[in-house]
């Protein structure tokens, strides 16, 4: 039997499904079908980014969207940070197959000012340092991640060019929408949340913020916040669903 709505779990840059594992959890109590895709280069180690892109990362989400489908008659994206531009951007090239989204985060613009000089950048320095604790409001909580500690610096030319691609399309995206962001967060500039919010072409949208946490919003100190905001989100979307269900039939 195919469910009415499915879930598309998205990680961030440099991590992997266990900083998105608590949706996966929510997805369970819902009694959705749901997806956690490993995207491409992430989940082994650093040097399997190098040379990846942000089409790469696209296409394995677009895989897993095309593999939840043949369980749900529709889905709903949540996406953290990376995985949050990657909801954007299926919301806006597969609209019939998408009824909601949900962005954590999403890394439309990054913080750090040496972003904009990254492209030449990485001409010369191969490799970029991480700070784990840097994404969390507490940074005693950064045992919980299992990020890399560095990354090639091609990587990220990749996904700050990705950002601005993301940032074109945001008219395009209709779904209902959830932003949800934290004011605190210095990885991914917190403008990028109201650019969303007021850019996408959505009708029906909320914003939250989240100050607690940092950048890491689903392992930081607002954690369950995040997620019961999340899950009352979708329980309304399913609860959406089916009066539209019962009023077709």
């Amino acid at each position: 039997m195919v469910a009415s709505l499915g879930c598309l779990i998205l990680h961030g840059f440099t991590a992997n499904v266990d900083n998105v594992r608590a949706l996966a959890s929510m997805a369970e109590r819902l009694g959705m079908p749901y997806r956690t895709p490993l995207l491409r280069g992430h989940g082994t180690r650093p040097d399997d980014l190098r040379g990846v892109t942000w089409q790469d990362w696209y296409d394995d989400a677009a895989a897993a969207l095309r593999d939840l489908r043949t369980e749900a008659e529709r889905v709903v994206l949540c996406g953290h940070s990376t995985g949050g531009l990657v909801a954007l951007h299926l919301a806006a090239e597969r609209p019939d197959d998408i009824a909601e989204v949900v962005t954590i985060a999403a890394a439309l613009r990054i913080a750090s000012p040496l972003i904009h000089f990254s492209p030449i950048l990485c001409r010369f320095i191969r490799v970029w340092r991480g700070d784990l604790s840097g994404g969390f409001a507490d940074p005693t909580l950064a045992t919980r991640c299992t990020n890399y500690e560095w990354f090639p610096t091609d990587a990220v030319v990749s996904l700050y060019r990705y950002g601005r691609y993301v940032e074109r399309l945001l008219p395009r995206v209709q779904a209902p929408l959830l932003v949800t962001h934290s004011h605190s967060d210095r990885v991914i500039a917190p403008r990028s949340a109201e650019i969303i919010y007021e850019r996408t072409g959505s009708t029906k949208k909320q914003l939250q913020w989240f100050d607690r946490s940092g950048h890491e919003m689903l392992l930081d100190r607002a954690a369950d916040e995040v997620v019961d905001a999340i899950e009352a989100s979708l329980r309304a979307r399913i609860e959406a669903e089916l009066v539209q269900g019962g009023s077709r039939r």
